[in-house]
């Protein structure tokens, strides 16, 4: 009987902490990796270059494209962004996808592409760097 209860709360324990876990995971996409995603539930980071002459400000909203050399993500930003944030440089962004846009929540700008997660760094090409 011991044993029983032992297990049944084991069981729970488990449950009770994936489900927590898994709201709480955050994956790492390329825009490429990105527009084969079905899921638009899960909370993703996207990284790649910020393309050039793709920056659009209206007031605090934000639109710009994302890309990885072979294919692009609009991403849409509300809030300040940060000052490392330029056109050709390396950025990941936190939020969601919602119908082909990519809806930010956070913008992490990078000063150097060596600070790329080496999945991204994959998948980006080499002659689209500064």
């Amino acid at each position: 009987m011991f044993i029983s209860f032992g297990m049944i709360v084991l069981t729970v324990t488990t449950i009770i902490l994936l489900s927590s876990f898994r709201s709480g995971i955050e994956f790492s996409k390329s825009p490429t990796q990105l527009l084969g995603l079905k899921d638009d539930t899960i909370n993703l980071r996207v990284g790649g270059l910020v393309k050039r002459n793709s920056i659009k400000s209206t007031g605090v909203d934000v639109l710009f494209v994302i890309t990885d050399g072979t294919n692009e993500i609009k991403v849409k930003y509300t809030g300040v962004l940060p000052d490392l944030f330029a056109e050709g440089r390396g950025v990941i962004v936190r939020g969601k996808l919602k119908e082909n846009v990519f809806v930010a929540s956070q913008v992490l700008a990078k000063h150097d592409e060596k600070y790329m997660p080496r999945e991204l760094q994959k998948t980006l090409n080499s002659d689209y760097s500064n």
